[in-house]
């Protein structure tokens, strides 16, 4: 069936996340001219495993960063093929001993429930980014705040 088919019903949530990480002919295109590895920081979040396994699936060599507080994420990412290293990205000490990475997906954040802790919000949303961009200056980089998609 199309894909647009409106009677192609998604039945499972394998269905729906195979259906969100198959990538296009032009995610694969695009994918395909990237060297090197997609390094993805905060993966372990609501998106990162899917754009985890939509870049995997799509060819790319992926490294997933994560303080990974909840270990079947990752044992979930590592069995998909995706390499995965664990670091609270506001570590310095830590986020300075990343590996270097031509691409880095910045996905980490304070989101959800960040009303009542301002000084936790800044840092993720602030500073952190700062110090991604400094740690990787050579990098190409992606900053991705949030999934929500408005009118």
């Amino acid at each position: 069936m199309p894909p647009n088919d409106p009677t192609d019903f998604i039945d499972t949530e394998a269905e729906l996340i195979n259906r969100m990480t198959m990538p296009s002919p032009a995610v694969t295109n695009a994918v395909g001219k990237l060297q090197g590895k997609v390094m993805i920081l905060g993966i372990a979040g609501k998106m990162g495993p899917t754009l985890g396994e939509l870049f995997k699936r799509a060819g790319a060599e992926v490294l997933g960063v994560s303080r990974f507080s909840d270990p079947n994420t990752r044992r979930e990412l590592e069995q998909r093929g995706i390499e995965t290293v664990s670091c609270d990205l506001l570590d310095d000490e830590g986020l300075r001993k990343l590996p270097d990475a031509p691409h880095v997906v910045l996905m980490a954040g304070f989101k959800f429930g960040s009303s009542g802790n301002p000084a936790a919000t800044w840092a993720a949303n602030a500073l952190l980014p700062a110090r991604v961009l400094q740690r990787f200056s050579d990098s190409q980089i992606i900053y991705l705040s949030s999934g929500n998609v408005y009118p």
